[in-house]
């Protein structure tokens, strides 16, 4: 079967959500296709005030990580279709290099080399692609990815109480300043002793949430270059959104 090209969105069934990163990307792709979220609201009163110490040692601690491996596990909680979940690893290097494999069922994989964006659906045999910039303009992403400031980027809104970090895991609640579609707020899970990076939440504005913990983590971590690209071979349909 020869390569099929396409432009603009992804076919039906094709799950391409521009956050991702993030999550992940930290705001990590939606890879599990549980629907759009709703648009953005006001967000609740924090529980506690903005710890600022705190909130300076996560900075710093994250300027200093150069490069992560990690597992993790995503869970959906959603009111109208309760949980889904979903697991895997990232392989992360600055600038704004990243890898997140999903295992079956839900497999699929999301690369970036710092310019470019591939996600692959080995199900659908489709490959998305996109420029990265495309995905960050206007957005706080540049933090998530390595080139941005907490402070700058995003607004704190005080402490919330979270699940997914660990016990003394602590959560601040991140607004982004510039804003992003869909998304209310950031519970950013943290170590309260080093400040280091234990767990995302992303809360659109019915509270549903995206909960990304990073497990087994291992900083400073050499990683082959040849992690951070994507080979697309003739038999995959090919869906442009690059142009």
């Amino acid at each position: 079967m020869g390569k099929k090209v396409q432009s603009g969105g992804p076919k039906s069934g094709s799950v391409f959500l521009a956050a991702v990163f993030m999550v992940a990307v930290f705001m990590v792709a939606g890879m599990l296709a549980a629907g759009p979220w709703q648009e953005a609201s006001a967000a609740p009163a924090a529980e506690q005030a903005c710890n600022r110490p705190l909130l300076d040692k996560v900075q710093q601690s994250y300027r200093a990580m150069q490069s992560f491996r990690s597992r993790f596990e995503q869970e959906d909680k959603r009111a109208e279709e309760g949980k889904l979940k979903a697991q895997g690893t990232i392989e992360y290097q600055k600038p704004g290099r990243m890898r997140w494999s999903y295992e079956p069922p839900h497999e699929q994989l999301l690369v970036t080399d710092g310019q470019t964006v591939w996600l692959f659906d080995p199900l659908l045999e489709n490959v998305t692609v996109q420029r990265l910039e495309e995905l960050t303009r206007g957005t706080p992403l540049a933090f998530l990815l390595g080139a941005g400031d907490l402070e700058k980027d995003f607004q704190c809104l005080g402490m919330e109480r979270a699940s997914g970090g660990g016990d003394d895991t602590v959560f601040f609640s991140l607004a982004p300043r510039s804003g992003i579609p869909g998304l209310n707020r950031i519970l950013l899970g943290v170590s309260p002793a080093s400040g280091a990076i234990r767990a995302f939440v992303m809360v659109d504005s019915q509270e549903n949430r995206r909960i990304i913990r990073l497990l087994k983590l291992e900083v400073g971590v050499e990683i082959p270059a040849g992690r951070f690209t994507f080979e697309i071979t003739p038999e995959m349909e090919v869906i442009r959104r690059d142009e």
